[in-house]
């Protein structure tokens, strides 16, 4: 019965101390409050044509159990080089953005088969777009405003020919209105040679070598006009065959362009290549240039055009009069200058 007074003061004791020991560290930061976040890093910069890489993630906070999240700023785009005649610009590609880079601008570029300034990869949410180029691009020209595609060459003569009289026809014209880039028909003739007087036996690659030889010889060639002209045959094979004579007369991947005979006002055709058969040269000028088997450094040029109401043509198929210089006004709008 003495002993319950002695309990009741050791428990009243405890209790003093546990409650001086709270007193005593009230003034303690709370393990479990959250910390101040890590600071944002900036935007990395780039010069022209080398995109730089985004900032990096800023460093987590460690005041506390949670920890801060940084924020970044996606790096600038690069921007491609300016492109110079001859090579196409190549398009910038864009830093990895965190919260989006700029878009890149593609380069534009003139130039032979080059093709136009790939647009830049993805920045953040921003994407690329592609450049103008020749062959490919969506808005190339030529560097002398040529519009044969791919551009054409631009030295004098470096442009051979084959074909019949309207192929002769075309050189005439092209010569008397100045044309320097294709041959003329200065010592030439290639009348009544179609595609059978092309193949590799035909009586048309003795004229060619003569006048390859007065030009400057096989290494000036850098592309070469087909053209097919018919009389009473139309056969597919044998322009296949007269492609290939073309390519062994010529270097290695001198490019070919390839045409039918010339096309007139509608309502008209000409008589000399039987019924229906200069409108077969042009659609099968357009269709060859599609075949995979025979397409290898070849496309198709363009229709040459003659209108008979306007006194080009006197008998209905060749150049006569202002004709030649339609024909020469539209051959040096294909090769330019």
């Amino acid at each position: 019965m003495q002993k319950q007074p002695i309990l009741r003061t050791t428990v009243s004791f405890q209790l003093a101390a546990t409650a001086a020991l709270l007193v005593a560290c009230s003034g303690t930061t709370d393990p479990d409050a959250p910390g101040s976040g890590g600071s944002t890093s900036t935007a990395g910069t780039s010069a022209a044509g080398n995109p730089s890489a985004g900032a990096t993630m800023g460093t987590a906070g460690t005041s506390s159990p949670i920890a801060g999240t940084a924020s970044t700023t996606g790096g600038a785009s690069g921007v491609s080089g300016s492109s110079t005649t001859g090579a196409g610009g190549a398009g910038g590609v864009s830093a990895q953005g965190g919260s989006g880079g700029s878009t890149v601008t593609g380069g534009g570029g003139y130039g032979g088969k080059v093709v136009g300034g790939a647009g830049g990869t993805s920045g953040g949410a921003s994407s690329g777009s592609g450049g103008g180029g020749n062959t490919g691009g969506s808005t190339g020209a030529c560097p002398n405003g040529a519009t044969a595609q791919p551009c054409p060459p631009t030295e004098p003569n470096s442009i051979a020919y084959i074909g019949c009289s309207m192929a002769d026809n075309i050189g005439q014209g092209y010569g008397e209105v100045g044309g320097k880039i294709m041959w003329n028909n200065s010592g030439y003739g290639t009348g009544a040679k179609v595609v059978e007087n092309w193949g590799p036996s035909g009586d048309g690659w003795s004229l060619f070598a003569t006048k390859l030889n007065a030009t400057g010889g096989k290494d000036k060639i850098k592309a070469i006009m087909v053209q097919i002209c018919v009389l009473s045959t139309h056969s597919e094979d044998n322009v296949k065959a007269m492609i290939k004579a073309a390519r062994d007369h010529v270097n290695p991947g001198t490019h070919i362009y390839i045409v039918g005979q010339p096309s007139y006002e509608a309502g008209h055709s000409c008589f000399l290549a039987g019924n229906g058969g200069a409108e077969w040269t042009e659609a099968t000028a357009q269709k060859i240039a599609l075949d995979p088997s025979v397409n290898q450094d070849l496309t198709y040029l363009g229709k040459f055009k003659l209108d008979t109401t306007k006194g080009e043509s006197s008998d209905g198929c060749h150049a006569a009069g202002p004709g030649f210089a339609a024909l020469g006004n539209q051959a040096k709008a294909y090769w330019g200058g």
